[in-house]
């Protein structure tokens, strides 16, 4: 965000422009995927766990604020799905939806 090609203009983090890019690598040994999350233009750096629920994928880390991070990877089909970020101020009791996309694919 902003869309590619759209100038960024002013401060990013405040203005919430964020492009960043994900690594994720299957660990057997916990039997799930470890995920990096990176945005080298807030400098935000982002650690979680991601597995299947259901029929969802759900990745979870902490945030550097100390939030709980949920992402979620829902409503899975072969053209689109649905993605959501939520943050949780009280260890996962409560969550609050901060993005959601759906995506469709090419």
């Amino acid at each position: 965000m902003p869309p590619r090609g759209e100038p960024r203009h002013g401060d990013a983090a405040a203005n919430f422009n964020s492009y960043g890019t994900t690594l994720r690598v299957y660990d057997p040994d916990i039997d799930a995927w470890r995920i990096q999350w990176t945005d080298p233009v807030t400098r935000n750096f982002l650690q979680m766990i991601g597995r299947a629920e259901g029929r969802d994928i759900v990745q979870l880390g902490t945030r550097p604020d100390g939030q709980l991070a949920r992402w979620s990877f829902s409503e899975i089909t072969a053209d689109s799905f649905l993605w959501r970020g939520e943050v949780s101020a009280d260890a996962g009791a409560t969550w609050r939806v901060v993005t959601e996309f759906t995506a469709r694919r090419r």
